[in-house]
């Protein structure tokens, strides 16, 4: 390899190098809420619920967790710097998990915080759907609720855990999102905690029609190839001239 060829290939090295950072970055930025347990059905478990915060300028205050009504929870380990509720579910609703952060141990920006709850026997089927409401110290409260129906997960995806993958997912769920006696609604907010308004998901920006950017591009190209068949014609005559001159 001649040292030409070695300077050239050193700046794309770079710059493939640096566009990897560059993904990495996004894909630690979209770590949602998530549910995680080692389970066995018709066994206890114990599930841990990984939070992260993700606005850059408010902290998380409360977490709001909604467990299958067929699911129950036996104990919850305390944790330093929170206050935790277990409220009984209501209109069809299962059992709320609510944690609320202390003074000084909200989840700050950019962190996250693990919440742990023991449950009795797990039940046999595909997974369950842990809906959940995250709310911030401005106001701004989160409900991760969305259920997954297709090969793209949704912007505010609920936490699902997967407790049998032979099993068969429920009908018109692409991979067990939504499971019988979980609703897709945001937990209820608790007694004493602040009032918050549930946070929708932005309207997705108008696509940009492609048929009015196509005419002014053919219209490039067509004058391009014009410009390009009268140089040939100029070349042709000009060197038919010269022939003829040394006839």
């Amino acid at each position: 390899m001649s040292r030409r060829t070695r300077r050239r290939i050193t700046p794309l090295i770079t710059v493939a190098g640096a566009a990897g950072a560059v993904l990495l970055s996004a894909g630690a930025a979209t770590a949602h809420v998530r549910v995680i347990g080692d389970v066995i059905p018709g066994k206890p478990a114990t599930l841990q619920f990984r939070v992260p915060s993700e606005l850059a300028e408010a902290t998380t205050v409360r977490i709001t967790v909604e467990v299958p009504t067929d699911l129950m929870i036996t104990s919850v380990p305390k944790l330093d710097g929170w206050n935790q509720e277990t409220l009984p579910g209501t209109g069809g609703k299962g059992t709320q998990l609510v944690w609320t952060a202390e003074q000084g141990h909200e989840i700050q920006p950019a962190q996250s915080e693990t919440f742990q709850a023991n449950v009795g026997p797990v039940p046999d089927r595909y997974s369950l759907t842990f809906n959940t409401e995250q709310t911030y110290s401005n106001g701004t409260s989160v409900a991760w609720n969305q259920p997954k129906t297709g090969d793209e997960e949704p912007e505010f995806p609920a936490p699902v855990l997967v407790v049998d993958p032979e099993a068969s997912p429920p009908p018109g769920s692409a991979d067990g999102a939504q499971q019988p006696g979980t609703s897709a609604s945001a937990p209820a907010p608790s007694a004493g905690a602040p009032s918050v308004d549930a946070a929708t998901p932005a309207p997705a920006a108008a696509e940009e029609s492609d048929s009015g950017s196509s005419g002014p591009l053919i219209a490039v190209i067509a004058a391009g190839a014009a410009v390009a068949a009268g140089l040939t014609v100029a070349v042709l005559r000009r060197r038919g001239a010269r022939d003829g001159s040394h006839a």
